[in-house]
């Protein structure tokens, strides 16, 4: 479904203002949507031959027989993620997914940006790159995603356990109790433990370089685990960057853990499985629990049946996975034609 371009102002339009101001235009995700510049100067793309062709009974059974059991218990829940998301998505096909994973596609690469509606109250900017690679190089795909964080002035950042402590060391360090991600707690900020070092731009700056190492591990494993020839690659770099290099994503590093939006801020004390799962959302994948749950503790995380086994149901553990429909929906747009363009707030999809 083509969304429909209307006025609309959603909530967070103070604060995306604000964001526009403190990264100005050449610095990120955030200037090329409010300036309405999406797409400005790069070639227009017509969609693949064959990628308009499935259907979505097609589609979920691909993806059912891919996900090595899975989703058999709950195939309904996972095929109405996949229905609502192309319901939503700015673009338009509906590629099989073993033409996706294993067809034939142009070699090349790909900008793909845009934003979808979350729980039909605000929009979130999702924004990365994919490339099919060439001859004389592995066949398959690979995404990138470059985030820019603005660092806090603060004199110390929460973590979410001993990991980084240990890299860096120092004697203001502290690490004591159960790590947020092993915590029995359905939270984001278990409070389990108490895990922190002093801001300074060298431990902040390492935090980057350890989010950049690990948090797309989490994608990598998965699709070999599933056989889905993809590699991710995650880069988180210190704001301001050269106007000339590629940023996906600008935005806060708060030094606290709390719940927060993933354009409002990345947050320190989020741990590992979190932020692969606020990254997914920065590559289009949408949550899979009940809007708002666990938000606090009279109000715990409901994800969606059969979604507490998925990454973007029950972020906050290790062994969730990114299942084949997510690689296929982050993967499938490389295949579908250019979308309309219009205005960060004008492209709203009827709700």
């Amino acid at each position: 479904m083509q969304p429909a371009l209307r006025q609309r102002t959603p909530r967070f339009v103070g604060h995306f203002a604000g964001l526009r101001r403190r990264f100005p235009p050449g610095a990120g995700l955030f200037a090329s949507l409010l300036a309405c510049s999406c797409g400005a100067g790069e070639p227009r793309f017509a969609a693949a031959p064959g990628a308009e062709r499935a259907s979505i009974e097609a589609i979920d059974d691909e993806l059912h027989a891919l996900s090595r059991g899975l989703t058999a218990a709950h195939r309904d829940t996972f095929r109405g993620i996949l229905e609502d998301t192309l319901a939503k998505d700015p673009y338009v096909c509906r590629p099989s997914p073993r033409q996706v994973f294993f067809g034939e596609a142009p070699e090349g690469s790909r900008t793909i940006e845009g934003a979808l509606p979350h729980y039909g109250f605000f929009f979130g900017p999702m924004r990365y790159r994919v490339r099919r690679r060439g001859p004389g190089e592995a066949r398959g795909w690979e995404v990138s995603v470059t985030i820019a964080l603005d660092f806090p002035r603060a004199s110390r950042i929460e973590l979410p356990d001993c990991a980084l402590v240990r890299e860096v060391s120092g004697d203001e360090s502290a690490c004591r109790g159960v790590p947020y991600s092993s915590a029995p707690s359905v939270e984001a900020c278990p409070g389990s433990g108490s895990f922190s070092l002093p801001a300074t731009t060298a431990n902040l700056r390492a935090l980057l370089g350890w989010w950049s190492r690990e948090a797309e591990r989490y994608y990598n494993r998965d699709a070999e685990h599933f056989a889905i020839p993809v590699h991710y690659d995650f880069t988180f770099v210190e704001a301001p960057v050269p106007a000339a290099s590629p940023v996906d994503l600008a935005t806060l590093l708060s030094p606290t853990c709390g719940r927060t939006p993933y354009f409002s801020a990345f947050r320190s004390g989020w741990s590992l499985p979190i932020v692969a799962h606020e990254v997914g959302h920065v590559l289009g994948l949408l949550d899979e629990y009940e809007a708002f749950s666990g938000l606090s503790s009279a109000y715990p995380k409901t994800p969606f049946p059969g979604a507490e086994q998925s990454r973007m149901g029950l972020s906050m553990r290790e062994g969730t996975r990114v299942l084949p429909l997510h690689h296929y929906l982050i993967l499938r747009r490389y295949l579908c034609a250019e979308p309309a363009r219009g205005s960060f707030y004008e492209a709203a999809p009827p709700m």
